[in-house]
């Protein structure tokens, strides 16, 4: 009985088995199949994700070459934009064929944060740079003064600006605190007026000073005409009359009309009898 029970269960077992491997395979080639519709999403996924990548790229170098950033500032922020883009589409890919995303997201967010906290000063100097390539609120040429700190604008680097003084010493500023710093621009503009203050004695002739100093303001070759120029009374002062030219030169030939001003000036009030009063101390000596 016990070996014809066994010849008899045998075929069950067999086919049970036979099954169990069927349903195994059909399980195998019904994941491979879905794994090979997923990774052809993925590669089109891959393939349009870079497309757009690329216009978003095209659309974005555009809208700073019309807006006449800086191309340093437009490369670094392309390479930005691209490696945040292909970042993007990796996770999307990853996502699609299956792979679990959320610790690598949370990794890159953690790895993220480390980092800028570690850079902070030089992403504070980084975003800087970024403001004054894009504002401009000065260019390499410029004679610029900025926290007492005063000079030509030699490069602007992505962290740092170069300043050149008069007596050929070169000035590092962060671009941080620049970019939040008040900025005078001295060579932005095509004309400068020059506001020349000289004092007169009180027994002179304020008539005769103005006539004089408006001869020389009019004769001065750097004046610009036909800007309103002009000579004042601008203070009653403790120990002159003191009166201010208020001429416009060109941007580049201020300093050499300052100079040439003030010569002239000295030389025609000396001419005419004109008395520009210095400071002295009047000793008075009482004997008993």
């Amino acid at each position: 009985m016990f070996m014809f029970g066994t010849a008899v269960d045998a075929p069950e077992e067999i086919n049970e088995k036979v099954n169990k491997v069927s349903e195994w395979m059909n399980g195998i080639a019904d994941k491979v199949f879905e794994f090979g519709i997923n990774l052809l999403i993925a590669v089109l996924i891959f393939f349009i994700g870079k497309l757009v990548l690329k216009i978003i790229r095209k659309i974005l170098r555009d809208v700073f070459n019309r807006s006449n950033v800086d191309v340093g500032v437009v490369r670094f922020i392309d390479s930005i934009v691209k490696v945040l883009g292909y970042i993007i589409i990796i996770i999307i890919i990853c996502s699609q064929i299956g792979i679990q995303t959320t610790s690598f997201i949370t990794l890159l967010g953690t790895a993220g944060v480390s980092v800028g906290l570690a850079l902070q000063g030089s992403l504070s100097n980084f975003a800087g740079g970024v403001l004054i390539l894009i504002a401009k609120p000065f260019v390499v040429g410029d004679y610029i003064a900025v926290e007492g700190t005063e000079g030509t604008v030699q490069k602007i680097d992505i962290i740092y600006t170069r300043l050149n003084t008069v007596d050929n010493k070169v000035i590092t500023l962060p671009n941080g605190n620049l970019a939040n710093s008040v900025v005078t621009n001295y060579t932005k503009e095509a004309m400068r007026r020059i506001d020349l203050s000289v004092g007169i004695h009180y027994e002179d002739s304020v008539d005769q000073a103005l006539k004089i100093a408006t001869d020389v303001m009019n004769g001065c070759e750097f004046l610009l005409k036909e800007k309103e120029n002009q000579v004042v009374v601008r203070e009653l002062a403790d120990h002159s009359v003191t009166l201010q030219i208020r001429m416009w030169v060109s941007t580049e030939q201020y300093w050499p009309a300052y100079f040439s001003m003030n010569q002239q000036i000295k030389e025609a009030f000396d001419k005419n009898g004109i008395h520009i009063p210095y400071n002295q101390l009047d000793v008075h000596v009482i004997e008993k």
